[in-house]
């Protein structure tokens, strides 16, 4: 919680007001946009709507950045591209899969295009493709997904 700024604490601790059943322990908890400045409102959209369910990512970027890759139980606040926390979301469940055969079911939980997995790989193919050669990833195929599955639990009051 050391890396939150002090906006982002104080939704924090509003969202954390509204609990019967505080989290146990320190939970881990990011706060950033969904994908990038030019998609972080239509993301946000989607969460808030609850069309999006779920996020994926390569393991190698997670390793390569030094980061945790993602566990049941972590929080993400989500901040729209004013860098404002809009919402909260959940870690209810996290998969592994090769590029290649991520299932159906993740581009429909994903909730972004027409829900396809044609839509999903073209869509972090564009995505992935500028980082692929600094990552040193010659077959996206060949590479590992981390998916994590989350529910919205709270958003700001507008």
């Amino acid at each position: 919680m050391d890396h939150l700024s002090k906006d982002q604490l104080r939704f924090w601790s509003s969202y954390i007001e509204t609990l019967i059943e505080k989290p146990e322990g320190r939970p881990v908890i990011e706060a950033g946009i969904a994908g990038n400045d030019e998609i972080a409102d239509e993301l946000l959209a989607l969460h808030l709507s609850g069309k999006k369910r779920a996020g994926s990512g390569l393991v190698k970027d997670y390793k390569l950045s030094g980061e945790e890759l993602p566990k049941v139980g972590n929080y993400w606040i989500i901040l729209n591209s004013a860098r404002e926390a809009k919402c909260i979301v959940k870690t209810m469940e996290v998969e592994f899969h090769r590029f290649d055969q991520v299932p159906e079911r993740i581009a429909i939980a994903e909730g972004e295009g027409d829900l396809s997995l044609e839509h999903w790989q073209q869509a972090h193919v564009q995505f992935f493709t500028p980082f692929l050669e600094d990552w040193k990833i010659s077959d996206l195929n060949q590479e590992t997904v981390v998916t994590e599955f989350y529910k919205l639990v709270y958003r700001a009051k507008e």
